[in-house]
């Protein structure tokens, strides 16, 4: 099973998301546990929007005393905007499926009704 990664904005991360392809993961939220869920995919989530609609590739990640991101590659539209957040202070996972997606090969999705 292909996990997601579902990261609530912060003020910092937008910035970075934005202009260079880096979620940066306050330590308040804990470390993340990529490689234990075969996490492969990252949203970001808009809470000021109340929505996702785009799945981003996880092409690198550091996570250890002095930094703690995600490095993304490869985005995608989400086939609807997603608003199934369970809370919003701390990251979550998801199953791929759950947003009617399949992986192709790594880092290529395509949605499962095609």
């Amino acid at each position: 099973m292909i996990s997601v990664i579902i990261v609530p904005e912060t003020k910092d991360f937008e910035f970075n998301v934005s202009h260079e392809n880096i979620i940066w993961i306050n330590k308040n939220l804990g470390c993340p546990k990529l490689e234990n869920r075969n996490t492969n995919y990252c949203i970001p989530f808009w809470i000021k929007e109340g929505y996702a609609n785009r799945i981003f590739h996880i092409i690198d990640f550091q996570f250890d005393s002095n930094d703690r991101y995600i490095k993304l590659g490869n985005s995608f539209l989400l086939p609807k905007k997603w608003t199934n957040i369970g809370q919003n202070r701390r990251f979550e996972y998801h199953n791929l499926k759950e947003f009617e997606l399949t992986e192709i090969i790594p880092g290529i999705l395509m949605p499962i009704n095609q």
